[in-house]
């Protein structure tokens, strides 16, 4: 049991795979396990430039590699180590409570771990959900301000979306959304700037409806 309901097993070729990986080359990075599962038939995890697909595949390699973790872990295999650019198995003697006990507590309130761990996370996930996860993950990386919700703002989000004030509910402003990705999102040859201007209407729209 992990979360709040009851998963699938660890698939044994699941398992038998990443072991494979690991002997074969000892470090590893999330791109090159993805490549070596599909090519060996396991096709869910196959590299996808589509966002709920792509996140998909990453939640669902990540959950099962942190179950597999414990496995190996309560098995005496090793720890093994996930990091999207470096996935490695490691002597569990190296990082032992007693020669290391701040590495042992960070393994046992890791927040990162618990997050992949919880199912319901994967099955919750909607389109509008992960786009908004990866826009806001750009928007960090660029450095951008944070969005404004003042009144002029909220009024071309609502311009952007093509919503009126009195239809203006958190429902109809994923409906909306979900509407205009399907013909401006960049995977389906849509405009970026478009892309991005309809993410953030979104997103200012969101928060001023959630806002007390």
């Amino acid at each position: 049991m992990y979360g709040s309901i009851e998963v699938p097993p660890i698939p044994e070729r699941f398992e038998a795979l990443v072991s494979q990986a690991l002997k074969a080359e000892p470090t590893i990075s999330e791109y090159q396990l993805m490549k070596h599962l599909s090519a060996n038939g396991l096709v869910e995890f196959k590299p996808d430039l589509e966002p709920l697909t792509m996140f998909r595949s990453h939640f669902l390699l990540f959950h099962l590699l942190y179950r597999l973790q414990d496995r190996w872990h309560e098995e005496g295999q090793g720890w093994l180590s996930i990091h999207t650019t470096d996935i490695h198995l490691e002597p569990d003697a190296s990082f032992s409570p007693s020669s290391n006990p701040l590495q042992s507590q960070l393994r046992e309130n890791d927040p990162i771990k618990s997050y992949y761990l919880d199912y319901q996370e994967f099955l919750n996930t909607q389109k509008e959900d992960v786009l908004g996860l990866l826009d806001d993950f750009w928007r960090r990386m660029a450095g951008l301000p944070a969005l404004s919700i003042d009144a002029t703002s909220r009024s071309e989000a609502m311009k952007t979306l093509g919503l009126e004030e009195e239809s203006l509910s958190l429902q109809s402003v994923k409906q909306q959304f979900r509407t205009l990705c399907q013909q401006h999102h960049p995977d389906k040859g849509g405009d970026p700037k478009m892309f991005r201007r309809i993410c953030d209407a979104k997103d200012i729209l969101a928060m001023s409806l959630k806002s007390p």
